[in-house]
C-alpha cells in the first residue's frame, strides 16, 4: 500500500459520500428504500427479496433500478457529487 493510496482528506471525502447515501436512501419510497436495504445490507439475491416480499423477480428488480434512478435524480438536483477520486 502506498502512502498516499488512503489519505486524511481521502478519507473524509469517503465518509461524506456514504452520509449522502443514506441521506438519499431515507427519501426513496418504502417499497424500493426495503429492496434496497436488502441487497446492499443485507446481501440478499433478488430471489431471496422477491420470497421475502411476496413479489415476483421482476418486480424486486424493478424496485431496485427506480431506486437507483431515484437516488440518481435526487443526488443531481441537490448537486451532490457521490463518486471517489
Amino acid at each position: 500500500m502506498n502512502l498516499c493510496d488512503d489519505t486524511f482528506e481521502s478519507q473524509l471525502v469517503k465518509a461524506q459520500v456514504l452520509q449522502d447515501i443514506k441521506k438519499l436512501v431515507c427519501y426513496l419510497p418504502d417499497k424500493q428504500r426495503e429492496v434496497l436495504e436488502m441487497r446492499y445490507y443485507k446481501d440478499l439475491s433478488f430471489q431471496e427479496i422477491a420470497d421475502i416480499t411476496g413479489v415476483s423477480i421482476n418486480t424486486a428488480l424493478c424496485r431496485m433500478r427506480y431506486a437507483i434512478l431515484n437516488m440518481r435524480k435526487l443526488a443531481s438536483d441537490n448537486k451532490m457529487i457521490l463518486t471517489l477520486n
